[in-house]
């Protein structure tokens, strides 16, 4: 360095209190900073030397548009080619368009890709440390908070203390007694309100063939609770194999499930009379001269029967007689 070296400006720091006019300022020449330099960061130093002066004729300017691929650079990227892409440009002027824009965005995608490399390993390799830092962190929070904690308990008075002392008891006391609740252990399982067989209660069981057993409405050594209705004249509906106006006489033994239902319907025999008269008025005289339709027509006087009566059940019907006029 000759006498005119340059000279670098490093501001000491001011002392507290100290008045503004009294700050000093220390002077250091640039050969004492790059022996700094060569002292503190040998290869930083070594990469500083490397570094060539700036050719003051040859000034380098880079200007924001030189950075940027327009569609004019693919224009003439088109226009340089030769072969069958010079033929195909020429008969597909839009072709640089496409290519224009398939570029930008191959590009974009390189670059987020890159993006998207470069953050992914620069995770992963903080990854640890950052881990690690949350963790203290979090252990660091939870001791001040503990710390806290205890300091305000102690500050407490007694009166306070026991009613902290009994609310933890009780919180913990709920939480068992939840726990046990939803496990089923202190309140049992729903029980069924209605006890289905008898087997659990009987001293013993036993399992009998269904040639073993006598059927109990059936069985001669229970009353059979029939009833014989008075005979009703109906007019059917007309079909196929009728006349214009087919009729119908019939009787009908109505047996109960007890002696109950028979008085019930012998007590409300006009009722029943009638239900049965419009019941066989909406049958055809095909159906009823049919055996399938005859049971058709037991079985529907019997749901009828049973949606009026009020004590018991009628268990089937059955004909008397059975008279049908076409």
């Amino acid at each position: 360095m000759a006498d005119n070296e340059n000279k670098t400006k490093v501001e000491a720091q001011k002392p507290e209190g100290a008045p503004e006019e009294e700050s000093s300022e220390e002077l250091l020449s640039l050969d004492s900073l790059d022996s700094i330099l060569e002292k503190e960061d040998p290869e930083f130093a070594k990469s500083l030397q490397t570094i060539g002066p700036d050719d003051p004729s040859n000034p380098i300017v880079i200007e924001e548009s030189d950075l940027e691929y327009k569609l004019a650079d693919e224009v003439k990227y088109w226009e340089r080619q030769d072969g069958w892409r010079k033929k195909l440009v020429k008969f597909l002027p839009f072709i640089p368009r496409i290519s224009y824009f398939i570029r930008l965005q191959h590009m974009a995608l390189r670059l987020s890709w890159r993006k998207f490399k470069e953050q992914a390993i620069q995770f992963l390799k903080n990854l640890g440390p950052n881990l690690k830092q949350g963790i203290g962190n979090l252990i660091a929070g939870l001791k001040s908070w503990i710390g806290n904690l205890v300091t305000t308990i102690k500050g407490f008075s007694v009166v306070q203390k026991i009613g902290l002392a009994f609310l933890v008891v009780a919180t913990g006391v709920g939480g068992v007694v939840l726990y046990k609740i939803a496990t089923n252990k202190l309140i049992p399982a729903h029980e069924e309100l209605f006890l289905p067989t008898l087997e659990e209660w009987a001293d013993k069981k036993e399992i009998y063939q269904a040639d073993q057993v006598e059927p109990f409405y059936d069985s001669t050594r229970v009353a059979q609770n029939i009833f014989s209705t008075q005979r009703i004249f109906a007019n059917v509906r007309k079909s196929s194999q009728s006349g214009p106006n087919p009729m119908a006489a019939l009787e009908f033994f109505v047996e109960g499930t007890d002696a109950d239902v028979v008085v019930e319907i012998k007590d409300r025999e006009p009722e029943v009379k009638d239900l049965f008269l419009r019941t066989v008025e909406e049958f055809t005289y095909d159906q009823l001269s049919s055996a399938e339709g005859k049971q058709m027509l037991c079985e529907r006087l019997r749901k009828e029967i049973n949606k009026i009566l009020t004590k018991g059940k009628v268990r089937r019907i059955f004909f008397k007689t059975a008279v049908i006029k076409p």
